[in-house]
C-alpha cells in the first residue's frame, strides 16, 4: 500500500504542477495569488468549499469501498457537493486507490487542493518554475 501511495503521489505531481505550467505560461513571485494571507473573502469562501468537497470524496470513497472493495470513479461517486466556481475537480480511482485534485482556475497561482486514499488532504500553488521542458 505505501508503495501504491507513493506512485498515487507521483502521478497527482506530475498532473497538478505540469498542467500549471503549460508552456508560454510564466510565473512570477509578484503574481497576486487568490489564496494568499490577504484573500478576499470570496475566495476564502471558495477555498473552504473545495476542502468541504475534498473531505466528501474521501467519505463517499471509504463507503464505497466498504461495501465493494474497490475504489469508484467520480461519476459511480454518491452525490458530492458542487465544485466551487472557477474550480477543476479530476479523480482517478483504480482497485488499489484514488488520487484527486481541485484547482482553482481563476488563481494565476494554480491554488489546489489534492489527496489520495491515505484521505490526507494537501493545498498548495504551483511552483515558481515550469516543470514541462521546452
Amino acid at each position: 500500500m505505501v508503495k501504491q501511495t507513493a506512485v498515487c503521489i507521483a502521478v497527482l505531481g506530475i498532473v497538478s504542477f505540469g498542467s500549471a505550467a503549460a508552456p508560454g505560461r510564466q510565473f512570477s513571485s509578484a503574481m497576486s495569488c487568490l489564496h494568499r494571507q490577504a484573500a478576499k473573502q470570496e475566495d476564502r469562501a471558495r477555498r473552504a468549499q473545495a476542502l468541504t468537497l475534498a473531505k466528501a470524496i474521501h467519505v463517499a470513497e471509504a463507503g464505497v469501498v466498504r461495501r465493494t472493495r474497490q475504489y469508484e470513479s467520480l461519476e459511480n461517486l454518491p452525490t458530492l457537493p458542487a465544485v466551487p466556481a472557477g474550480f477543476q475537480l479530476s479523480l482517478y480511482a483504480g482497485r488499489a486507490g484514488y488520487i484527486f485534485s481541485i484547482k482553482d482556475t481563476l488563481d494565476p497561482c494554480r491554488f489546489a487542493v489534492f489527496s489520495d486514499a491515505s484521505g490526507l488532504l494537501y493545498e498548495q500553488s504551483a511552483l515558481d518554475a515550469p516543470m514541462i521542458a521546452q
